[in-house]
């Protein structure tokens, strides 16, 4: 079981949320951190949809991938742009840097990729220790699914000429007690008509309901929780939410 990110995962990811791609959050995060005296982190900072933009915005932010196909990615879209942040390749389960970060930050769900209470609280206390006093953790979870058996999804494409990706989902197991859902996404790389390349990633997604983050955010010695859906300031999750925004603060 990983949540690595492979070669042709990463270039599949990269054409699907190019960078400044947005589902509400770039604009949301952007207004957000605007003001933080300080350098920001993004933990599982992929391709740099969200990194970059919040670089060109002004704002001093680094991060880290577990994959290094991420990364390599991610430093050349800086390069193209004349952006040099700090990237590093780390886990967000271990990864510390004692008091150094004004805001930590996961948008787009990430942090659903870190599957269980005992790996999410490992994570959530990194992300304490590594914040300063009166820090900001402002992080998106994707609402419990509604999924109750495996669910095989069509085939999605993406051209770059010379070549063609295809992208293959299917879920192999929703445990609705545990709120987890574990995938395969098998892809694929074509030229004129040839495979050329394939990968297949076996991922497990985790969900929480707002009692149980809520009460990981507190046991993780987070305060000043609060929660709004739709990238929305001031609006509460409603039962049709697919994603809520919880905002708390290292003591």
């Amino acid at each position: 079981m990983t949540w690595d990110y492979g070669s042709l995962a990463s270039e599949v990811y990269e054409l699907d949320k190019p960078i400044g791609h947005s589902f509400g959050d770039v604009e949301y995060y952007t207004g957000a951190l605007t003001g933080t005296e300080g350098p920001v982190l993004e933990p599982a900072v992929g391709t740099g949809r969200m990194l970059i933009p919040l670089l060109q915005a002004g704002l001093q932010v680094e991060g880290f991938d577990v994959s290094p196909h991420m990364l390599a990615i991610c430093r050349g879209h800086c390069a193209e742009r004349g952006l040099d942040p700090v990237l590093s390749e780390a886990d967000m389960t271990t990864f510390t840097s004692p008091g150094r970060y004004a805001a930590v930050i996961l948008p787009a769900g990430s942090f659903g990729l870190v599957a269980g209470r005992e790996a999410a609280l490992s994570a959530l206390g990194c992300f304490r220790e590594s914040l300063r006093p009166g820090g900001r953790l402002i992080v998106d979870v994707d609402a419990p699914g509604r999924m109750t058996g495996p669910v095989q999804a069509p085939v999605r494409h993406w051209r770059r000429h010379p070549f063609l990706w295809t992208l293959q989902t299917m879920t192999v197991e929703h445990d609705q007690a545990a709120h987890q859902s574990t995938w395969f996404a098998r892809y694929e790389k074509w030229q004129d008509g040839g495979l050329i390349a394939t990968e297949l990633q076996l991922l497990k997604l985790q969900h929480w309901s707002l009692t149980e983050f809520t009460g990981l955010l507190t046991e993780a010695g987070f305060t000043s929780i609060e929660v709004i859906a739709g990238y929305q300031g001031g609006r509460p999750p409603g039962p049709d939410d697919l994603t809520w925004t919880f905002t708390a603060r290292r003591a």
